[in-house]
This record gives structure tokens, sequence and C-alpha cells, in this order.
């Protein structure tokens, strides 16, 4: 059980920047692609054992970690990877409708034009994974735009908060990411917001953003529903 989980291999350790950033960056791609699996128990010096390094940077990634929405305290069993049920995935996604949508409006009013041509860049690569259908690579460009259009809003505080939504979602999407016709409509999707966003027209690209985010809604209840 607890044990049995330990004894796969976490990433390597990327050599450059701070230790704790690079434990913090292993430690969740290890959670995303379910090597450390929901519920399980971080604990600090197993981690520090596993990576080769001290505890001290894991503490404080683990700690990270707790602030990203990617793991929880719990009384008498410390930090845990945290578990995203698909119920918990609809609720994500119905608070995701009303701020992914403000964050496009104010993404179309305030991006520049090296922004958009990044959005077009990512759009590129989600339609060569929609066509190969490949899931991890839409995964993937479906994080990056969707990061991309926050950080274009120039609203530091909502880029926080739809990160820690992003964080919990990732943990359970594949769910719904693997589905090819969800692909597709996604990518469909996608592009109508890119577009009102590039042409500088936030309703249109508010509105876009809204209906996005309401058929992913549906087509996570439909997870839900084959999941029962």
């Amino acid at each position: 059980m607890a044990g049995e989980a330990t004894t796969a291999a976490l990433p390597t350790l990327s050599p450059a920047g701070r230790i704790v950033d690079a434990v913090q960056d292993a430690l969740r791609e290890a959670i995303m692609v379910g090597t450390l699996r929901a519920g399980e128990q971080l604990s600090v010096p197993e981690l520090a054992r596993r990576l080769n390094v001290s505890r001290s940077p894991v503490r404080e990634a683990v700690l990270g970690l707790v602030a990203q929405g990617l793991a929880v305290e719990q009384p008498r069993r410390g930090v845990v990877v945290a578990t995203i049920a698909a119920e918990d995935l609809v609720a994500i996604h119905e608070m995701r409708e009303f701020l992914e949508a403000g964050a496009a409006r104010l993404c179309a009013n305030r991006i520049d034009r090296a922004g958009a041509e990044r959005l077009r860049t990512i759009l590129a690569e989600q339609k060569r994974a929609v066509k190969e259908r490949d899931a991890d690579g839409y995964f993937r460009t479906n994080a990056e735009l969707h990061r991309a259009i926050a950080l274009g809003a120039g609203n530091q505080r909502l880029e926080q908060v739809l990160l820690v939504l992003e964080n919990q979602m990732r943990i359970a999407l594949h769910r719904v990411a693997d589905d090819a016709g969800h692909m597709r409509a996604g990518h469909e999707e996608h592009v109508a917001v890119v577009e009102a966003i590039a042409a500088g027209n936030a309703e249109v690209a508010e509105q876009a953003m809204r209906r996005h985010i309401a058929n992913t809604i549906e087509r996570s209840r439909g997870v839900v529903a084959v999941g029962r």
C-alpha cells in the first residue's frame, strides 16, 4: 500500500535554477502522471531520500504544492496528494466558467501582438495533437493556452486563483481529455476564443470562453455519469 507507492521512480531533477524549484517541478510532474497517487502521503524524509536531496528543499517544495492546490494537509497524516473526484471536476469547471470568461475579456483588452502570436502558436501545436489523437499533447496545450490567457489578462491575483483551479483540474482531467471527440470540440472552441482575443473583441472573447467552459462542464458530467 503506502510502501508500494514509494517504489516508483520520481522524475530526474533539473540542474538549472534553485533546488527548491527543481524539487517542486519534479513532484508536480510525478503527481500529474500518477507516480504520486491521489491520497498518497508526501513524506519529507522519504521524498528527500528518493530525490537524493536534503530535507529542507523538499519541505519547502511540499508546502508550495499545498499552496498550488496539488496537495492538502490532513490531521495526523501530514501532507497528502490532493484527491479530485469526477464530481469535484464539475465543481471546478463551474467556478472556472466565471473566472476564465473574465480573464478572456481582460486579455482581449490588454494582450499585445507577441501575446496573441503566442496563443496562435499554442493553437497550432494543439491542432497537431488533435489530428494525431495525442491526448498528452492536447492535455499539455490546453493547460498552456488557458495559462497564457490568464497571464495576458494582466491580473496577478486572478492568475493565481486560476492556477490553483487548473492544478486541481489536471489531476482528474485525463478522464475527459483522452476522448477524441472532446479534443476536437475543445480545439474548435479554443480557436473561437483566441480569434476574439486577437481581434481585441472583449465581449465576444468573454462569451466564447463562457461557452467553452460550459461545454466542458457538460462533457465532464458525462464522465461522472459513466463513472457511476
